[in-house]
């Protein structure tokens, strides 16, 4: 499990993607967010199992599977 700390973002991408760009400037895309966390703009604290191997539909970075969140 990881930690990650940055900002949420809704990128327009295949219809549209959750992604934290995080503070030192990766991007990382959130699998399974919970819709409370799903606000673009949101500065917040992720926690969740990064998956680097797997393909995705946004091909932004990173996936993480979301178990837990706090805003900041």
């Amino acid at each position: 499990m990881s930690v990650y700390r940055g900002t949420v973002r809704k990128l327009g991408l295949e219809g549209g993607l959750w992604a934290l760009v995080t503070d030192d400037g990766r991007q990382v895309e959130l699998i399974d967010a919970p819709d409370a966390l799903r606000r673009d703009g949101l500065r917040a604290e992720v926690r969740g199992t990064k998956r680097g191997a797997e393909v995705s539909v946004g091909m932004v970075g990173d996936t993480v599977v979301v178990s837990g969140f706090k805003a900041l």
